[in-house]
Parts: C-alpha cells; sequence; structure tokens
C-alpha cells in the first residue's frame, strides 16, 4: 500500500516540475523545445486520472507517439524517468494506420489528425502542439509563447471522454477551453 504522504511528496515534486517548466518558463531556445515538449508529455499522466473502463493493472502506463511525430530519439529518454502512480512508462510509436489501442497519452502530430478523430471518444489524453488543436478535440496543446513551452486544456473533452484533471495542472495552463476547474 502506498503512504499517502510519499504520493503527497511525489505530486508536489510533480507540480515543482510543471511550475518551473510552464510558469517560470523554459526558454525555447536555451533547451531544444522538441525535449521540453517530450518532458512535459511525459509528466502529464502525474495530473491525470482515467476511468474504470481505461487500460489498468500492472501494465505500464503507455505514452503513444503519432507516425509524423518531431521528437526523433528524445522519445528512448522518457523510458528514463520514475514510475508515474505505481506503472512504468512505456514508449510506443504508432505506424501509419495505427490505431491508439491501450495508449493513456497519444501525441498527434498536425500530419496525423485521423488519430485525434479516432481518439475522441476514447478515455486518451490527446496532446498536440497545432494552433487549433483544442477547438479540434484535443486535449492538452503545446505551443511555444514569448519563448517558453506553455500549454493550453480542453477540458470539455477531458470531461467527455471521462478524464479527469488535477486542479493544479488546470491553474497552470495558458488557456483553458470549457470551464473553470
Amino acid at each position: 500500500m502506498r503512504s499517502p504522504l510519499r504520493f503527497t511528496a511525489r505530486r508536489a515534486l510533480a507540480t515543482l516540475v510543471l511550475i518551473a517548466v510552464a510558469v517560470a518558463g523554459v526558454p525555447a531556445q536555451r533547451i531544444p523545445e522538441a525535449e521540453v515538449k517530450a518532458a512535459l508529455i511525459r509528466r502529464l499522466p502525474e495530473f491525470v486520472d482515467w476511468p474504470s473502463s481505461a487500460p489498468t493493472g500492472p501494465a505500464p502506463l503507455t505514452l503513444c507517439f503519432s507516425p509524423s511525430h518531431p521528437f526523433g530519439s528524445v522519445l528512448q529518454q522518457l523510458n528514463k524517468g520514475p514510475v508515474i502512480r505505481g506503472r512504468a512508462v512505456a514508449i510506443r510509436e504508432l505506424r501509419k494506420g495505427g490505431l491508439p489501442d491501450a495508449c493513456h497519452v497519444l501525441y498527434v502530430a498536425s500530419a496525423d489528425q485521423d488519430l485525434l478523430q479516432q481518439a475522441l471518444t476514447r478515455p486518451i489524453l490527446t496532446v498536440g502542439d497545432q494552433v487549433d488543436f483544442c477547438p479540434l478535440g484535443g486535449i492538452v496543446n503545446l505551443r511555444v509563447i514569448d519563448d517558453r513551452v506553455r500549454f493550453e486544456v480542453n477540458l470539455t473533452r477531458a470531461r467527455r471522454v471521462g478524464l479527469t484533471l488535477d486542479s493544479q495542472l488546470l491553474r497552470l495552463a495558458s488557456r483553458l477551453y470549457g470551464g473553470h476547474p
């Protein structure tokens, strides 16, 4: 059984990391943008509760990336981070025509919008970095604003697919679609 104090300490540490990246901001030119965005994608699941219909159990928490993702070898580093909510993290690169089955998080590149359409009704945290990603149904949109990586959140879509987003994450969003935390 997990200690409530240890869980709270981990969540507080994760919050500090997100705050350091999102609020204080990491200048996009100091650390390559792809690395900053990949690190944020790796941390987002710490602030999400999935419904019982999502893949559960001892299986890894699966972060999926669409075929045209811009992260290259940065993805290999994502496996090296800590466990999230007692689960290891698995990285999966989807192939053209592949389905986002068993994905907890799905990064959707602009060239792979068909994957967003497939994920719209599933309990998958969709992440992108396009101007209209949230209005098109994505849940988290990573944007570079004033040389810093920020994120927008589509709370309406998250709720519609059964995801619960931590209020700490919502407070850090540069823009919130669909209500208040």
